[in-house]
């Protein structure tokens, strides 16, 4: 009995980012894998026995999209309450809570996402008195775009308990009275809101979301006040609902509960898996919060902040060794990059960083003196392209923060390139968009910096499958490896970098179904 081929895929411009085989324009899929790859006439005999046929016209086909450092959770839960991140003022973005808030009965949260004052006209954060105003009863809860501060109203701030000790807590310098203004302290949402917010909806919400800009997997972050969301992707999963293949990091605080049952990195299947754990030693630069050397060229009384002293993340490496979990390590500025390489350095098995692809995300402002020691300990880089063009050009939020000489130095893809580390690339969700990463990184503002589209490409494909484990499975076009692929409006080897951002992505495909099309 003839056997059944679910997928062929014929006339398509298919680059596989598989250097044995890097084009083909024919691929035929069974049971979510690739079974035959090569020209029209080499899968004829298997396309013969296809459910499903579909002539691609020449279009473009790369590898699905990984990005290595996601929210899916908390963009798809964005996506159901206030998007603050198109506002160009202070004023637009009061005007968008205001509406909100008419809208909304008293004593309701007004959650609001994605605010980054860096892009206004006048930039400042948003402070208690200016929303006092405009919601005297409703608690309101505006998170920064980093994530790393949050601005609150009054009504918030009095069902909050607050150490008036803990770093982060903003007050005026003359009267000293609470501005409203939290860095990098974790305000747990549920208690403003009924605990009945309809998760599926937002995790499928996020799925969806990722799909339409080609993304076929994902390295998920989850905080131990997240992980309901866990339950919800495993229902779905159970459901055959899941559109992304997810690769779960919980956050380090949790380690206990792994070790206590004794769940090592990779446990579970090809679309939902146990990654490891997310350490935080500083904040972000936005917020004034990351970690540097010398002190902030806007706020010269500080040089941020250390959110998890050395022992104490000495004491997690050694655990995650022990249970062979992987950690991936938050740390943007010089002084939490250095305090990373050094606990790393001195540990008992500095092998395992290797092993377990130990990793650092973000690594923003990477001295050549560091760029060094990373490489030798095989320290792996998940970088954020999409920064550069968002807070890197001229007078930008870089300058701002650091001043020229330093920001020039910031997200150096070029230099850590050559000196031969493993950097996979990843967006924070701002914004998730692979292509757009793709023309930042080969478009950035310092042309000593900017690197090929084709590495790009396959820093957002072979080389992101590699940071979880999955390179002999995904990330690139060939026979065995899963089906997961996109397919684009434009060759991005053939155009100028420039014009990279005009490409869309038309259909999305994971294992060999389709799960976005605007074909």
């Amino acid at each position: 009995m003839p056997f059944q081929v679910d997928l062929a895929i014929l006339n398509a411009n298919i680059r596989t980012m598989d250097s044995q085989v890097p084009r083909a324009e024919a691929m035929v899929i069974s049971n979510e894998r690739i079974i035959a790859m090569g020209s029209n006439a080499e899968v004829a005999l298997f396309q013969t026995y296809a459910t499903e046929t579909i002539d691609m016209g020449g279009r473009t086909i790369l590898p699905g999209f990984i990005d290595t450092h996601a929210h899916l959770a908390s963009l798809g839960r964005k996506k159901l309450h206030l998007d603050l991140g198109n506002t160009t003022s202070l004023e637009e973005a009061l005007q968008l809570v205001q509406k909100r808030v008419n809208e909304s009965p008293s004593g309701k949260l007004i959650l609001g996402y994605n605010w980054d004052e860096s892009q206004w006209k006048k930039p400042r954060y948003i402070t208690k008195k200016d929303l006092d105003p405009i919601a005297p009863k409703n608690p309101v809860i505006l998170i920064r775009v980093c994530g790393h501060l949050i601005s609150v109203n009054s009504v918030t701030l009095k069902q909050l308990v607050l150490d008036s000790s803990t770093p982060g807590i903003d007050r005026d310098e003359k009267s000293g009275e609470l501005t409203g203004i939290l860095r990098d302290i974790p305000v747990d949402t549920r208690n403003f809101q009924s605990s009945d917010e309809d998760l599926a909806k937002a995790l499928q919400e996020g799925c969806r979301y990722a799909n339409s800009v080609g993304i076929t997997s994902v390295h998920e972050n989850l905080y131990k006040l997240q992980l309901p969301y866990l339950n919800e992707y495993l229902k779905l999963r159970q459901k055959d609902q899941l559109t992304v293949r997810i690769y779960v990091n919980l956050e380090a605080k949790l380690i206990d509960l792994l070790a206590g049952f004794g769940l090592p990195t990779g446990l579970g299947d090809d679309y939902l898996r146990l990654g490891g754990v997310k350490a935080f030693i500083d904040g972000s630069l936005g917020a004034q919060t990351a970690a540097i050397s010398r002190p902030y060229h806007d706020k010269p009384e500080s040089n941020g902040l250390i959110l998890l002293d050395e022992e104490d993340y000495r004491f997690l490496i050694a655990t995650a060794n022990e249970l062979g979990l992987q950690v991936s390590t938050h740390a943007i500025g010089d002084r939490a990059v250095e305090l990373v390489i050094q606990v790393h350095e001195k540990a008992s098995r500095p092998d395992f960083v290797k092993k377990l692809r130990h990793n650092i995300i973000h690594a923003e402002f990477l001295t050549p003196p560091l760029i060094e020691r990373v490489k030798k300990l095989d320290l792996l880089l998940l970088q954020q392209p999409n920064f550069v063009r968002r807070w890197g050009l001229p007078d930008g939020m870089y300058d701002v923060r650091l001043g020229p000489e330093r920001a020039a130095q910031l997200n150096n893809f070029r230099r850590i390139l050559n000196a031969g580390i493993k950097v996979a690339f990843g967006s924070d969700c701002m914004p998730m968009d692979p292509l757009y990463g793709i023309f930042s990184a080969a478009t950035h503002p310092n042309p000593a910096t900017r690197i090929s589209v084709e590495e790009a490409i396959c820093l957002y494909t072979i080389d992101a499958a590699f940071a979880s484990f999955d390179e002999k499975k995904k990330g690139s076009l060939a026979l065995g490896k899963l089906a997961d692929f996109v397919v684009l409006s434009a060759n991005p080897f053939e155009i100028a970098p420039e014009e990279l951002k005009n490409v869309k992505v038309l259909a999305t495909y994971v294992g060999g179904r389709c799960v976005f099309s605007h074909i």
